[in-house]
């Protein structure tokens, strides 16, 4: 990237920085307009109307003054944008690729704010606020709309995904399916070998029975969020955070439990992997390598032998159990000692996934590859009947839909840790 591309980008993400603080200060003259309003309502004398109006006045000035400065910001950053992705074209074709990803990089990095806060999430939320603000204000909805959702934009709901993968270990490890709808899903769910043939052969036709063929339901899993009034007052931006932040943090817990101990469909929940880990990959042994490491071989993916294998465990257990362990001596009769590297834990180089859903004294290895969540789409956000006057909270409702199962049981090994006998 030449000093001239450089540039145009430091002056790009400069007049984004400032449009971010105007579309800020735009926001906050919904508020400011509220409360002038109420002011002009509660107004009798004509020295607290004169007041008022001059507070009006400043206020029609600063709208005016934030219009034409985000108009001209936009301008300029629309052409400072045709310039750089001019230069960029021009640019050696060996360097094209780099400095086109650079560029993108840190026009991301720059716009994160106003590229997440489009019309669309900003009418969204102003519909939310005003419906809590009504149910704040004691109101009764009409029943049209007392118990109405509000469908969340895309936008969110990509957002509310990405937090969820803030605050779960396993959601990242499976094999994730996104698919719309509410009916049953059948798939195939095993990547079976390719059939070899003469170059102008019609490939076999294989009878339905042989195929590995899964059903997937779409369970639905919430959350109540109570919203103080008082964040109603707030910017978009912080009651998004907040907002999305507690129904990703709630979902990915529920999540991580139903990938370890779902009980199914008669738990209307997806189903997890210890209750399915066949008979023979349940062991028990001592908490040493020796007597850990062979039941490692007894994890079984079939023909198909890529997948990492995760060490899944409590965190106590892996520090009061594993973090401990040591190799006592090497083929030449010396002592070593392997110190565990507490900040990236692992278990001889398998890496450890944290999980305080799994048993204390249990360790689960596994390739996660073999367990598929459905993820349908549909997430939304809904009114609740319940509001806490006396704490002054309103509630919201945060609801998705999924279901998993461990579509190769034998993947996975549950080791239960069992001390030695004294004097063994």
């Amino acid at each position: 990237m030449t000093l001239k591309q450089v540039m145009i980008s430091k002056k790009i993400e400069q007049r984004q920085s400032a449009l971010a603080d105007l579309l800020l200060r735009e926001e906050g003259f919904k508020q400011r307009s509220a409360d002038l309003e109420a002011a002009l309502n509660e107004a009798k004398t004509d020295e607290e109307i004169s007041t008022v109006e001059s507070e009006i006045n400043a206020f029609e000035a600063d709208k005016t003054d934030v219009t034409e400065k985000k108009s001209a910001l936009e301008g300029e950053i629309e052409t400072l944008e045709k310039e750089l992705e001019q230069l960029n074209s021009q640019a050696p074709a060996n360097n094209e690729r780099g400095g086109l990803d650079m560029n993108k990089q840190q026009k991301r990095a720059a716009s994160n704010k106003t590229e997440y806060f489009t019309r669309e999430v900003e009418d969204f939320y102003s519909e939310l606020r005003t419906r809590l603000e009504a149910r704040a204000n004691g109101q009764v909805l009409p029943p049209g709309e007392a118990g109405a959702e509000l469908v969340i934009p895309d936008i969110v709901v990509n957002r509310i995904r990405e937090r969820i993968g803030d605050f779960t270990t396993l959601y990242p490890l499976v094999d994730l399916v996104r698919a719309g709808g509410r009916v049953k899903l059948i798939l195939d769910v095993d990547a079976g070998e390719a059939t070899w043939l003469e170059q102008r052969g019609a490939l076999p036709e294989t009878d339905d029975s042989e195929l590995t063929a899964v059903q997937f339901d779409g369970f639905k899993v919430g959350r109540v969020v109570y919203i103080d009034n008082s964040l109603l007052e707030d910017s978009v931006i912080n009651l998004d955070d907040y907002l999305t932040k507690r129904i990703a943090r709630s979902i990915a817990k529920a999540i991580d439990n139903a990938i370890l101990n779902g009980t199914g469909a008669s738990g209307k929940q997806p189903e997890g992997i210890i209750p399915a880990i066949p008979k023979e990959n349940n062991v028990t042994a001592e908490p040493t390598y020796q007597d850990l490491i062979p039941h490692i071989g007894k994890i079984d993916t079939g023909e198909d032998t890529t997948g990492e294998i995760v060490v899944t465990v409590h965190r106590q257990t892996y520090y009061a159990k594993l973090a401990t362990l040591t190799l006592h001596t090497n083929s030449a009769g010396t002592d070593v000692v392997v110190l565990p590297n507490l900040s990236q834990p692992n278990f001889l180089g398998l890496r450890v996934v944290f999980n305080n859903f799994m048993p204390k004294d249990k360790l689960l290895f596994g390739v996660y590859d073999n367990y598929t969540l459905v993820e349908r789409e549909g997430t939304r956000v809904d009114m609740s009947g319940h509001y806490k006057f006396r704490e002054d909270q309103t509630a919201v409702r945060g609801v998705g839909r999924y279901d998993g199962k461990p579509v190769k049981p034998e993947s996975f090994v549950l080791v239960t840790l069992q001390e030695a006998p004294p004097g063994a």
